[in-house]
C-alpha cells in the first residue's frame, strides 16, 4: 500500500543531495536521531499555492496546516522511505498507530471487500459522522458487501473556530 510522502527542503539541502554521489538520505529527528532512510530521492518545486488550494480549497493563513505548508522550504523531496524502527510518541496512542502491513491484515480479518477512509485533524462531529455513514451506504449501493471504514484522525493543531475537544 503506497502512500506518497513529501518533505519540504531548503535550497541548501537540495544542492547537497543533487551534488552527492549517494542515492539515499538519512531522515533525522530534531534531536539528530536517524529514524528512516529516503532512497533514490526526487526533488520537486514546492508549489505551495497549488498544494494549498487543491487540498483546502482556499488560502487561509490562520489555518495551522496552511501556515505550516507556507513555512516550508522552496522544494519538496520524496522517494522510497525505509523506516528503521517504529516511531513511538509515548502518549498512550501508540497502539493505534499501525503500519501499512498491519492495516492490511486488519482489513482482511474484517473481510473487507473495499476500504474507504476519512481523515480529519479536528474532533469528529455529526457532519463527519454523516459523511462516513453515507459513504458506506453509497458503497453498498454500488454492490460492495462489506465496506470497511478507515478513520484516520490526525490530531494536532486546531483553528480558533474549530469544534472544541470539550
Amino acid at each position: 500500500m503506497s502512500v506518497p510522502i513529501t518533505l519540504s527542503c531548503t535550497s541548501y539541502t537540495k544542492e547537497a543531495i543533487e551534488s552527492s554521489d549517494k542515492h539515499a538520505v538519512a531522515l533525522v529527528t530534531q534531536m539528530g536521531e536517524t529514524v528512516a532512510i529516503l532512497r533514490d530521492p526526487e526533488i520537486y518545486e514546492n508549489r505551495k499555492e497549488e498544494i494549498v488550494t487543491r487540498m483546502f480549497g482556499a488560502i487561509d493563513m490562520d489555518h495551522p496546516y496552511i501556515s505550516h505548508i507556507y513555512a516550508g522550504g522552496p522544494y519538496l523531496i520524496g522517494g522510497e522511505v525505509e523506516l528503521l524502527d517504529r516511531i513511538r510518541y509515548n502518549d498512550g496512542l501508540d497502539k493505534w498507530r499501525k503500519t501499512a502491513s498491519e492495516l492490511l491484515k486488519e482489513f482482511e480479518e474484517k473481510g473487507a471487500d473495499t476500504v474507504y477512509a476519512f481523515q480529519t485533524r479536528n474532533p469528529t462531529h455529526a457532519g463527519h459522522a454523516y459523511l462516513m455513514r453515507s459513504a458506506g451506504e453509497d458503497l453498498k449501493a454500488q454492490g460492495y458487501q462489506n465496506p470497511v471504514l478507515w478513520l484516520s484522525p490526525l490530531g494536532g493543531w486546531t483553528k480558533d473556530d474549530d469544534v472544541p475537544l470539550d
